[in-house]
C-alpha cells in the first residue's frame, strides 16, 4: 500500500505544480516494501524521485514478488534499492534482515536538509 500511496502523493504535487508557477514539488523522505507489489501501472509525465527499498524472499518462499514486479517499480520511482533474502516468512524477523532497511533508512536520513531533523549518534556524551 506504501508505494501505491507515493505514487498517488507524487501525482498530486505533479498536478499542483501545474496548477501554480511555483516549485511545490516534494518528494516523500523514503518508502519500503516488503514483498509488496505495484498493484497500478502509472505512466507518470515525471518519475517519483522518492528513494524506494523493495525488501523480498527468494524462491521457494510464498512471499515473492512476480518477476516484472521489479520493472513496474522503475517504471514509479527513479531510485529502487533491492534485498533479496533467503526464503522465510513474511516481515524481517533477524538482525541481519532488518540490518539492510536500517541502513537505507540511515542513508536516506542522512542526505535530508530539514529543519529540526537531527542525527542520532552513539558514545559517551561530556557533561
Amino acid at each position: 500500500m506504501a508505494v501505491e500511496i507515493g505514487v498517488k502523493w507524487w501525482q498530486s504535487q505533479l498536478a499542483e505544480q501545474r496548477k501554480s508557477s511555483e516549485e511545490l514539488v516534494r518528494p516523500l523522505g523514503s518508502i519500503v516494501t516488503i514483498s509488496g507489489p505495484l498493484l497500478s501501472y502509472p505512466t507518470l509525465s515525471k518519475i517519483c524521485p522518492t528513494p524506494l527499498l523493495v525488501f523480498h524472499r527468494v524462491p521457494p518462499s510464498e512471499f515473492l514478488l512476480s518477476s516484472g514486479a521489479l520493472v513496474a517499480f522503475k517504471k514509479a520511482y527513479e531510485v529502487v534499492t533491492e534485498v533479496k533474502m533467503d526464503s522465510g516468512e513474511g516481515m524481517p524477523r533477524s538482525k541481519d534482515e532488518w540490518e539492510s532497511i536500517m541502513k537505507f533508512w540511515a542513508k536516506q536520513l542522512k542526505q535530508r536538509q530539514a529543519d529540526g531533523l537531527y542525527e542520532v549518534m552513539s558514545g559517551n556524551i561530556a557533561s
